[in-house]
């Protein structure tokens, strides 16, 4: 076994699959992460995005795309100065434009373009690439996920959660037990739903499942084997915890399983950069561990659902 085998051996557990599948751009970035951090000279694996090139020419007015002369690293802040923030400045309103046109992408936010300036063209570059598209972050830089925010915007679309089968077949028995049980009309459903429709309907259940006679009726054993599973997917006992509580765990599992693809792309850690026109970033780290830690009031002020598309008020989140 040579040197290159060894070290390739030393290294796969990092990957998903425990080898770097070299048909996979993101194993292709960390493996030129990983190779870099042990080489003195930089080397290439994957070709840097030409659009995103293309448009940081265009925007400059230049041939050679400068240099970010300020060290960056994925997950440490950083506020940039003087010649690199005059070059953040100009790239900072520039968006990704939609392929095979010249249209800026609607969906694109302020700063993506200069990220990845700053990373891909640093003087210790770290490859850094497109990452929209399906539930992925805007960019993958050195193999971790990174989505991009703008100060000036507080919420966060993460996407469609239509195909996360076990969530919606929670909420789909707090939903049913509303639309039975309430005396009002429901407008809420699994794709439009507030904190609060979903705390009337643990109400309900609560109120239910405590009721001493319907618990002796054998047609209403199967709701309360369903409710029982409802908590237990929840981690919570029905006979503690409070509607309140109830409701955050499932916004909480809903956030998660989001989160969990973009920023994280199925990885342990994830980064949300809050970015704006002066070149500074701020890092947040994102873990199941930091999402399963946040207040349950912060989960219910800052969570929403609309259209089966779940955003959340990153300001609120993290206050």
């Amino acid at each position: 076994m040579n040197i290159f085998e060894k070290y390739l051996n030393s290294i796969s557990y990092k990957f998903p699959k425990g080898y770097p599948d070299l048909n996979d751009p993101k194993d292709l970035t960390l493996l030129e992460s990983l190779i870099n951090d042990v080489l003195d000279e930089k080397i290439s694996l994957t070709e840097s995005n030409e659009a995103f090139d293309a448009r940081i020419k265009a925007a400059l007015g230049v041939k050679v795309i400068p240099k970010c002369k300020t060290p960056l690293y994925v997950g440490t802040s950083f506020s940039l100065q003087g010649e690199d923030k005059n070059t953040w400045s100009q790239l900072y309103p520039v968006k990704p434009l939609k392929t095979g046109t010249q249209t800026p992408t609607a969906g694109s936010g302020n700063g993506e373009i200069a990220t990845y300036w700053a990373f891909q063209h640093n003087v210790k570059s770290i490859n850094s690439e497109d990452g929209r598209g399906k539930e992925n972050p805007d960019l993958i830089i050195g193999g971790i996920g990174v989505e991009v925010k703008s100060y000036d915007s507080k919420t966060i679309t993460l996407g469609k959660f239509r195909n996360d089968t076990e969530n919606v077949n929670l909420l789909n028995k707090v939903f049913g037990t509303l639309s039975l049980f309430a005396e009002e009309v429901v407008q809420a459903n699994t794709g439009n739903f507030n904190p609060k429709s979903l705390i009337t309907g643990f109400t309900l259940i609560s109120g239910i499942y405590n009721n001493p006679g319907l618990k002796k009726l054998d047609v209403a054993k199967p709701f309360f084997n369903k409710i029982d599973i409802l908590y237990k997917e929840l981690g919570l006992s029905i006979d503690s915890a409070s509607p309140e509580q109830a409701t955050a765990a499932l916004l909480r599992r809903l956030l998660w399983t989001k989160l969990s693809k973009k920023p994280n792309l199925n990885q342990e850690i994830g980064y949300i950069l809050n970015v704006d026109e002066e070149g500074n970033g701020q890092f947040t780290q994102i873990t199941k561990e930091v999402i399963y830690n946040l207040p349950d009031e912060n989960i219910l002020s800052g969570v929403a659902v609309r259209a089966s598309e779940i955003s959340m008020n990153f300001n609120t989140l993290f206050k």
